[in-house]
């Protein structure tokens, strides 16, 4: 590190607790009405927060605008849950998870958006995951060892203009992310229109099998998953059902070419439309297609695939499952999780075909574009995640304003 520091004009050693607030103290009353921002808010490597609840305070972690959450807790920080805190009113104090470790700046010697991005790089991750201890599955990051990470630190001037270049394609990326939002609570206001406000009490009284031509699951190779793997084709789960244009490459998973090629079932199509068997979110869906999140791969045997017969479309089809119902499916089984006789059992209207049609032909653009805008994402994603090491090692370097501040 020594010979780099002489390379970099500006740049110094330092640790981040020189630098940064490591979990600053504020207040909350307690019992008072507050935001709360949980784990489950914060998406993997993902910048922006998007949801949070409004509830009484009883503890946990306290932040501000301008704060960095890094997830603490195994599985969470190896699943890039690290976010930045933008979301609040001026002065509002928000609280959160007690597997949050809050990072602040210190004003004048670093910059809010370079924290973030030093917590998100490659060497701040590896450092908090490998010191980690804890039993099997709530291991936890060892606050000490935050506090003590050591690396190169840039002028202010500098770590402004390095943020600015990331946060430029986050923004980006959250623009799109955002639009994907739009076109898919357009699709569904649209399907609410149409087949529950307007329903026609003469409409056909069926279930889903009626509509369904294949219901299938996927399988994994015995003995599991080969983590070394690094190649052949991917394999996805469950934790990868999250809505149209959404998807975790970080978690990618693969099988051999040979395995791949000897599955007579659960490979995906353009459009399948992909339930959440079983496990913590049952009924959860996606659609994949266009190339997105790849040109060919599998499911295991924890997802469904479902593709209609000439009665609807996949697009219907897709709008039609609401993961509550499908949870109540659950919620009435002897045995955890879905299984193909309850969801083919389950009571549907079934409007007319050339209404649902109709739907299919418009939802269809709103789905297209958004796994459009998805592949546009990752595109983004790849360059941020590109550039990042090297501006923060300072292999690349941005111009900026020596004497700004």
């Amino acid at each position: 590190m020594g010979n780099k520091k002489t390379q970099l004009y500006g740049w110094r050693e330092v640790t981040l607790e020189k630098v940064a607030i490591i979990n600053p103290s504020e207040s909350i009353a307690k019992n008072k009405i507050a935001k709360k921002i949980g784990m489950e808010a914060l998406l993997p490597f993902t910048k922006k927060i998007y949801s949070y609840e409004q509830e009484r305070f009883k503890g946990g972690t306290k932040f501000k605008n301008g704060d960095t959450l890094v997830a603490r807790i195994t599985p969470s920080l190896e699943n890039g849950k690290t976010a930045y805190v933008d979301i609040l009113e001026k002065d509002e104090i928000a609280f959160g998870s007690t597997e949050f470790i809050i990072i602040r700046e210190k004003p004048n010697i670093t910059s809010k958006s370079f924290l973030y991005y030093l917590c998100i790089s490659s060497e701040f991750r590896s450092l908090a995951i490998q010191s980690m201890t804890g039993t099997s599955g709530r291991q936890r990051v060892q606050t000490d060892e935050i506090c003590n990470y050591q690396f190169l630190l840039p002028t202010l001037p500098e770590q402004k203009a390095i943020a600015e270049v990331l946060s430029s394609l986050d923004d980006k990326i959250d623009l799109l992310h955002r639009q994907n939002k739009t076109l898919e609570n357009m699709a569904q206001a649209l399907f609410r229109k149409w087949f529950v406000d307007e329903a026609n009490d003469d409409w056909e009284e069926g279930y889903l099998g009626d509509l369904l031509s294949v219901i299938e699951s996927g399988k994994r190779p015995k003995g599991g998953i080969d983590q070394n793997l690094k190649d052949g084709f991917p394999s996805i789960g469950a934790e990868s059902i999250n809505g149209i244009g959404n998807f975790s490459f970080n978690s990618t998973k693969f099988v051999t070419e040979d395995f791949f090629h000897s599955l007579n079932k659960g490979i995906v199509s353009d459009f399948d439309v992909l339930i959440y068997k079983d496990g913590a979110y049952i009924g959860k869906k996606t659609m994949f297609g266009l190339g997105f999140p790849f040109e060919r791969f599998a499911i295991n045997e924890h997802v469904f695939i479902l593709r209609s017969n000439e009665r609807a479309n996949q697009f219907f089809l897709y709008f039609l499952l609401q993961q509550d119902e499908l949870a109540m499916l659950n919620a009435n089984s002897a045995q955890p999780g879905l299984n193909q006789q309850s969801m083919k059992s389950l009571n549907i209207i079934i409007p007319p075909k050339s209404l649902i049609d109709e739907f299919g032909a418009i939802s269809k653009s709103f789905v297209e574009k958004i796994l459009k805008n998805a592949i546009q994402i990752r595109t983004l994603e790849n360059l941020r995640d590109t550039l990042l090491p090297k501006l923060m090692n300072g292999s690349a370097r941005v111009k900026f304003d020596k004497q700004s501040s």
